[in-house]
């Protein structure tokens, strides 16, 4: 059995202190998060020593035993276009063309991949620029705020 539905032996997942863990399923067995357990498909549990990254602590969040970062920041872009970055500082930019605001910029496995673009134009009989589109990739989904649509928000999935 996996779970309510009967499967193939070879497909069933693993016992781990009286839970069930389905095949394929990752989770921290201790409250130090210095051992990952997986589970593979046939009911083997592997274990690897590790621990969480710098700049994350291991904590449960929403019933979640994990590695959780540390710090959060907040950057914005508002107006014609001002800037707050990461660490508070604060910038006017004229540009018009398109720029990558914030976005992972390393394939690292721990890291929920993200992007976030702004397309400037000019603005007519004025000068500078202001921000014509926002477009977010997360988690599958492209999400596009943008003076084309105003008052739109499309979302589309890859």
């Amino acid at each position: 059995l996996d779970l309510t539905k009967c499967v193939p032996k070879a497909q069933c997942g693993c016992m781990y202190e009286g839970h069930y863990v389905e095949a394929g399923a990752s989770f921290w067995g201790n409250e130090s998060c210095t051992k990952r357990y997986t589970c593979s498909a046939g009911g083997s549990l592997s274990v690897n020593q590790t621990s969480c990254p710098t700049g994350q602590q291991c904590q449960v969040v929403e019933g979640i035993r994990g590695c959780y970062p540390v710090n959060y920041a907040t950057c914005m872009v508002s107006g014609d276009p001002h800037f707050v970055t990461f660490d508070g500082e604060r910038y006017n930019f004229q540009g018009t063309c398109t720029y990558e605001m914030a976005g992972v910029s390393s394939n690292h496995t721990n890291l929920e991949q993200f992007s976030i673009v702004l397309q400037n134009n000019g603005q007519d009989k004025k000068i500078g620029s202001a921000v014509q589109r926002v477009e977010v990739k997360v988690d599958g989904y492209t999400i596009v705020i943008s003076k084309e649509h105003p008052g739109a928000v499309v979302v589309t999935s890859e």
